[in-house]
Protein backbone atom coordinates (compact mmCIF):
# COMPACT_ATOMS: atom_id res chain seq x y z
CA UNK A 1 0.00 0.00 0.00
CA UNK A 2 1.33 3.29 -1.06
CA UNK A 3 1.78 5.39 1.66
CA UNK A 4 1.55 8.87 0.54
CA UNK A 5 -0.97 11.17 -1.13
CA UNK A 6 1.55 13.07 -3.72
CA UNK A 7 3.14 12.31 -6.79
CA UNK A 8 4.86 15.63 -6.99
CA UNK A 9 6.32 18.21 -5.18
CA UNK A 10 4.07 20.59 -5.95
CA UNK A 11 0.48 22.14 -5.26
CA UNK A 12 -1.12 22.56 -8.28
CA UNK A 13 -4.52 24.97 -7.87
CA UNK A 14 -6.13 26.93 -5.38
CA UNK A 15 -10.16 27.44 -5.61
CA UNK A 16 -12.27 30.07 -4.16
CA UNK A 17 -15.71 29.25 -4.69
CA UNK A 18 -17.63 32.16 -4.81
CA UNK A 19 -21.49 33.99 -5.82
CA UNK A 20 -20.10 35.84 -8.78
CA UNK A 21 -16.88 34.61 -10.62
CA UNK A 22 -16.67 37.70 -12.84
CA UNK A 23 -17.00 40.38 -9.47
CA UNK A 24 -14.28 37.81 -7.60
CA UNK A 25 -11.80 37.81 -10.65
CA UNK A 26 -12.33 41.55 -11.05
CA UNK A 27 -11.08 42.26 -7.65
CA UNK A 28 -8.18 39.63 -7.94
CA UNK A 29 -6.88 41.30 -10.87
CA UNK A 30 -6.90 44.86 -9.39
CA UNK A 31 -5.13 43.45 -6.59
CA UNK A 32 -2.55 41.36 -8.70
CA UNK A 33 -2.27 43.68 -11.82
CA UNK A 34 -2.85 40.45 -13.74
CA UNK A 35 -5.33 40.27 -16.45
CA UNK A 36 -8.84 38.53 -16.14
CA UNK A 37 -9.02 35.23 -17.93
CA UNK A 38 -11.43 34.43 -20.12
CA UNK A 39 -14.35 32.37 -18.62
CA UNK A 40 -14.84 28.58 -18.56
CA UNK A 41 -16.97 26.56 -17.36
CA UNK A 42 -17.65 22.84 -16.43
CA UNK A 43 -17.80 19.90 -19.19
CA UNK A 44 -21.39 19.46 -20.23
CA UNK A 45 -23.48 16.23 -18.39
CA UNK A 46 -22.68 13.83 -21.03
CA UNK A 47 -18.98 14.22 -21.02
CA UNK A 48 -18.73 15.36 -17.41
CA UNK A 49 -20.13 12.25 -15.92
CA UNK A 50 -20.22 13.38 -12.49
CA UNK A 51 -20.88 11.60 -9.65
CA UNK A 52 -22.31 13.35 -6.49
CA UNK A 53 -22.28 11.74 -3.23
CA UNK A 54 -22.04 8.28 -4.95
CA UNK A 55 -24.95 8.73 -7.63
CA UNK A 56 -24.90 10.04 -11.17
CA UNK A 57 -25.15 14.21 -10.79
CA UNK A 58 -25.69 16.87 -13.44
CA UNK A 59 -23.53 19.56 -11.71
CA UNK A 60 -21.94 23.25 -13.25
CA UNK A 61 -19.72 26.10 -12.68
CA UNK A 62 -18.25 29.01 -13.69
CA UNK A 63 -14.48 29.27 -13.81
CA UNK A 64 -11.93 31.68 -13.86
CA UNK A 65 -8.36 30.49 -13.58
CA UNK A 66 -5.44 32.56 -13.24
CA UNK A 67 -2.17 31.21 -14.37
CA UNK A 68 0.95 32.17 -12.17
CA UNK A 69 4.26 30.49 -12.52
CA UNK A 70 3.92 27.93 -10.05
CA UNK A 71 0.13 27.61 -8.62
CA UNK A 72 -2.97 28.30 -10.34
CA UNK A 73 -5.27 30.40 -8.46
CA UNK A 74 -9.21 29.25 -9.87
CA UNK A 75 -12.46 31.29 -9.01
CA UNK A 76 -15.59 28.94 -9.35
CA UNK A 77 -19.08 29.98 -9.10
CA UNK A 78 -21.32 26.97 -8.72
CA UNK A 79 -24.66 26.59 -11.08
CA UNK A 80 -27.81 25.78 -8.75
CA UNK A 81 -27.80 22.47 -8.65
CA UNK A 82 -26.28 20.41 -5.50
CA UNK A 83 -22.54 20.04 -5.48
CA UNK A 84 -19.85 20.05 -3.74
CA UNK A 85 -19.21 23.40 -4.61
CA UNK A 86 -22.22 24.41 -3.89
CA UNK A 87 -22.70 22.90 -0.28
CA UNK A 88 -19.68 24.65 0.66
CA UNK A 89 -20.76 28.32 -0.73
CA UNK A 90 -23.82 27.69 1.30
CA UNK A 91 -22.27 26.36 4.11
CA UNK A 92 -19.68 28.41 5.13
CA UNK A 93 -19.91 31.49 2.04
CA UNK A 94 -17.43 32.60 -0.61
CA UNK A 95 -13.95 31.35 0.21
CA UNK A 96 -11.20 28.88 -0.06
CA UNK A 97 -12.99 25.51 -1.47
CA UNK A 98 -9.85 23.31 -2.37
CA UNK A 99 -6.22 22.66 -2.77
CA UNK A 100 -5.31 20.55 -6.05
CA UNK A 101 -3.32 17.97 -5.91
CA UNK A 102 -2.06 16.23 -9.85
CA UNK A 103 -1.57 12.11 -10.17
CA UNK A 104 -0.96 9.81 -11.97
CA UNK A 105 -3.25 7.08 -10.64
CA UNK A 106 -6.62 8.55 -9.24
CA UNK A 107 -7.94 4.82 -8.55
CA UNK A 108 -4.54 4.72 -5.71
CA UNK A 109 -4.77 8.10 -4.44
CA UNK A 110 -8.50 7.43 -4.07
CA UNK A 111 -8.14 4.53 -2.22
CA UNK A 112 -4.84 6.22 -0.08
CA UNK A 113 -7.98 9.30 1.21
CA UNK A 114 -10.83 6.94 1.82
CA UNK A 115 -8.30 4.62 3.86
CA UNK A 116 -7.64 7.71 6.28
CA UNK A 117 -11.33 8.48 6.57
CA UNK A 118 -11.60 11.13 3.85
CA UNK A 119 -14.32 10.46 1.59
CA UNK A 120 -15.16 11.20 -1.99
CA UNK A 121 -17.95 13.82 -2.42
CA UNK A 122 -17.33 14.31 -6.09
CA UNK A 123 -15.71 13.38 -9.13
CA UNK A 124 -16.15 14.03 -13.25
CA UNK A 125 -14.35 14.30 -16.01
CA UNK A 126 -13.01 17.67 -17.60
CA UNK A 127 -14.39 20.20 -20.28
CA UNK A 128 -12.37 19.08 -23.44
CA UNK A 129 -12.33 15.14 -21.91
CA UNK A 130 -8.40 15.33 -21.05
CA UNK A 131 -8.51 14.26 -17.78
CA UNK A 132 -10.56 13.77 -14.26
CA UNK A 133 -10.75 15.65 -11.09
CA UNK A 134 -12.64 13.73 -7.48
CA UNK A 135 -13.00 16.03 -4.63
CA UNK A 136 -12.40 14.33 -0.71
CA UNK A 137 -13.71 15.58 2.33
CA UNK A 138 -10.80 17.37 4.33
CA UNK A 139 -12.54 20.00 5.66
CA UNK A 140 -13.33 18.80 9.23
CA UNK A 141 -9.05 18.16 9.30
CA UNK A 142 -7.86 21.16 6.95
CA UNK A 143 -10.99 23.67 6.65
CA UNK A 144 -10.45 22.52 2.86
CA UNK A 145 -11.11 19.77 0.62
CA UNK A 146 -8.75 18.11 -1.02
CA UNK A 147 -8.38 17.84 -5.34
CA UNK A 148 -6.83 15.23 -6.97
CA UNK A 149 -6.45 16.11 -10.74
CA UNK A 150 -5.37 13.41 -13.40
CA UNK A 151 -4.43 14.01 -16.47
CA UNK A 152 -4.64 11.29 -19.68
CA UNK A 153 -1.31 12.30 -21.06
CA UNK A 154 0.75 11.47 -17.83
CA UNK A 155 -1.58 8.59 -16.22
CA UNK A 156 -0.10 5.33 -15.09
CA UNK A 157 -1.94 2.39 -16.90
CA UNK A 158 -4.55 1.15 -15.07
CA UNK A 159 -5.34 -2.75 -13.80
CA UNK A 160 -7.97 -3.83 -17.27
CA UNK A 161 -11.55 -5.36 -15.09
CA UNK A 162 -12.88 -7.90 -16.40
Amino acid sequence: MDKRLLDEDAVMQICFVTDDVQKSAAWFSDLTGKPVPPEGKAAEPDEAQAIYHGKPAEVGCRIIMFKFGNIDVEFLQPGPEKSAWRDLLEEKGPGCHHIAFRTKNLTNRNRYLEDKGHRLLQRGEFDGGHGRYAYYDTVPDLGVMIELLEFDSDKEAQPKHA
